[in-house]
């Protein structure tokens, strides 16, 4: 006898096909071999727990970047929407025609039209994206398309660019390695269309699934590669610095502050606390050396990450408030969330809720050990929309179960079996059980909740589930006279509409959890493009040309990079522009953009930060001084006629005649010297 676990291949027929049957038999097991082969070296090998915990990253740490990441692009989408007209429109600064004749290697959704509608709607669905990958919805997929609609909306207009937008870029760009939907998420909902019961998909919030085993902790080439760009962009910042002001004389920040276009009011208020600004030159290049590997250290593992994320955010924090920087005082700090460690979610995360000024029904429930939530909905468009909501704010344990099953199991364990049958003291507090054996709802009833052997029902019971999540502030304005009306009128809507909202609910919601599969070609290209970068900025560095047959791959993937901010020498003069033009009676006036009624001002400003529009605009107007830039000059020439001429805005008699741009620049002495104020005119046009 043959044991049923061997396995066996049985050839009923001889001759040729008999002989093919064999072939195709070994053929199969051989790519059954290939297969193990490749299981094997992506998912199997076994890591020392050591390594695991300090290179890889926490699920919950790469969930929570994800969401606070999909925030700063519909954030940024925002603002860029004010000046959708003035920078992306064929009658903007940058025609349509210049953008795709410069960027050689570029690609562009925004190519396709220029009109303002189209440039709009490619706004509104970038949104749409990285809105789906903040829910975790199709997560890989909506990662994908967030680094292809951030590259599209950047070659647009690349003169709009700053620091931050090529920062938030690139980590897009390795997004796409990393399991971003493996927790918090739609995709990670397990039978979110059971008919029977939904229990939590976060394990448990912060505090169950230890990272003790490294359970918690995902590891690959992907992970590795993403820190790798993560130190290339401190490393390479921090020795592009090699000028006297920072290494020798540390006055750098000081002279930073004192440039006019880039600081802010409270950076020149403090330009003058001259050891002050030694310390922090001293302190932001070494911890740009530094900062990198307390991230990954295998010592004190868990706080020394933390405190590296820590620092990362008061590092930037600290550059935004004293320098104009746009994005680049959030965008670093959001992409150093992954490596947050399990230690912050199990230990921290846990003692700082205990000891928050928080609402009694949210204190009851910070000890996962106290009990169970358990949530009885009818109707399966509820139960979905209660389970998201638990998906993302309750971090406790709790179960949803469907009331008319649970009405007619006899087995099913109620509020009475967990609060054993009668009042349960919780923290001092006796709370009367008020749950029914034999029918769990009512009729008119499409929700209720049970914590502790307590129930509430109905919109109180919505309420009591939201006063037990993490955003329990939410549950006073829910019990509103103004505000509850009017969602007492959503549920009512979603249980009449239960049939037809099913339907979509079903299409929304997996009908199983989507899990992220390792890919080794995926891997091997990770690392490939990590050893690209790091050459591209080898090459910033040594000053060697990147070899042409690979340029390509740079700027058509957009993983081209330069991290020299204030390098090698800080700004050590300030400059300021002046744009007087004349109208059709002779008058004098000012066509700054944003300062169209303000009077022209000669004088020189201390803060010249503060005159521009917002970031973008400085970003754009700053560009125009560079000699290089003629045909940019000329652009925003027209565009300027364009808006004083055009579109009704002004009679005939205050059309724009011609206006110059004047340029004017003095350097920074440190001593209190008064500097010599030189000027040139950038540009004269002439509106026809």
């Amino acid at each position: 006898s043959v044991s049923s676990s061997t396995p066996q291949i049985l050839i009923l027929q001889g001759g040729k096909q008999g002989r093919l049957r064999d072939e195709g038999a070994i053929m199969e097991g051989g790519n059954n071999l290939v297969d193990d082969v490749k299981r094997t070296l992506v998912n199997d090998i076994k890591i020392p727990l050591i390594i695991k915990q300090s290179l890889g990253f926490d699920y919950r740490s790469m969930a929570l970047f994800r969401v606070l990441f999909g925030v700063l692009i519909i954030a940024d989408l925002w603002f860029r929407s004010y000046y959708i007209h003035e920078h992306y429109s064929d009658i903007g600064v940058w025609p349509l025609m210049n953008a795709v004749s410069e960027n050689r290697y570029s690609f562009s959704f925004h190519y396709i039209s220029g009109s303002y509608g189209f440039q709009a709607f490619m706004m509104l669905l970038a949104a749409f994206c990285a809105f789906c990958s903040i829910i975790g919805w199709h997560t890989r997929f909506f990662v994908v398309m967030n680094w292809f609609m951030l590259c599209s909306i950047q070659n647009r207009n690349p003169y709009l660019l700053d620091g931050g937008d090529e920062y938030i870029r690139m980590f897009s760009f390795w997004a796409m390695f990393l399991p971003l939907g493996e927790r918090f998420s739609i995709d990670s909902m397990p039978h979110a269309r059971s008919k029977h019961s939904i229990t939590n998909t976060n394990n448990g919030g912060c505090n169950n699934m230890k990272g003790s085993d490294g359970s918690s902790y995902y590891l690959s080439l992907g992970t590795l590669a993403t820190w790798g760009q993560f130190t290339i962009i401190y490393m390479f910042t921090a020795y592009l610095k090699w000028g006297e002001e920072w290494t020798k004389d540390l006055t750098a920040t000081q002279y930073a502050l004192k440039s006019s276009q880039i600081a802010r009011p409270f950076g020149y208020a403090i330009s003058d606390y001259t050891l002050l600004l030694k310390f922090l030159t001293w302190g932001v290049l070494w911890f740009e050396k530094l900062g990198p590997f307390m991230a990954v250290s295998p010592f004190w593992s868990g706080p020394m990450k933390s405190l590296a994320v820590l620092g990362f955010w008061l590092m930037h924090i600290g550059f935004g408030a004293c320098i104009a920087l746009g994005q680049f005082v959030v965008v670093p700090g959001v992409c150093s969330l992954v490596f947050l460690p399990g230690w912050f979610w199990e230990v921290l995360v846990p003692y700082v809720r205990a000891r928050l000024p928080l609402p009694k029904a949210y204190r009851l429930m910070r000890t996962r050990q106290q009990g169970t939530i358990i949530i009885h909905t009818r109707g399966e468009t509820m139960r979905k929309v209660v389970a998201t909501f638990c998906m993302f704010f309750v971090w406790d344990k709790y179960e949803i179960v469907d009331a008319d099953v649970a009405s007619r199991d006899p087995f099913r364990k109620t509020a009475d079996d967990l609060a054993n049958k009668g009042k349960m003291p919780v923290d001092g507090i006796t709370l009367d059980i008020h749950s029914e054996t034999k029918q769990i709802l009512h009729d008119n009833e499409t929700f209720s909740i049970e914590y502790h052997g307590k129930r509430v029902s109905g919109y109180n019971g919505a309420a009591a589930l939201v006063e037990t999540s993490c955003v329990w502030f939410l549950s006073s304005l829910m019990r509103h006279r103004r505000v509850r009306p009017v969602l007492t009128t959503v549920g009512h809507a979603l249980a009449a509409l239960e049939s037809k909202s099913s339907i979509f609910s079903n299409w929304i919601y997996p009908a199983t959890p989507r899990k992220f599969s390792k890919s080794i070609l995926v891997e091997i290209a990770s690392i490939l493009f990590l050893f690209y970068i790091l050459n591209w900025n080898l090459g910033t560095f040594f000053r060697y040309p990147i070899q042409p047959d690979i340029f390509w791959i740079g700027p058509t993937f957009k993983v081209d990079q330069y991290w020299g901010m204030f390098a090698p020498h800080p700004p050590m003069s300030s400059g300021w522009m002046v744009m007087d033009g004349q109208n059709a009676m002779g008058e004098l006036v000012n066509v700054f953009p944003g300062h169209e009624h303000d009077p022209v001002d000669y004088t020189r400003p201390e803060v010249f930060s503060s005159y521009f529009p917002s970031q973008r605009w400085s970003q754009f107007l700053q560009c125009l001084p560079d000699q290089r830039l003629a045909d940019l000059r000329l652009q925003f020439g027209r565009f300027v006629c364009r808006e004083w001429n055009f579109w009704g805005r002004n009679p005939p008699e205050k059309f724009l005649k011609s206006f110059k741009i004047t340029y004017y620049r003095a350097d920074t002495h440190l001593d209190g010297k008064e500097a010599e104020i030189q000027s040139g005119v950038l540009w004269d046009h002439q509106c026809y």
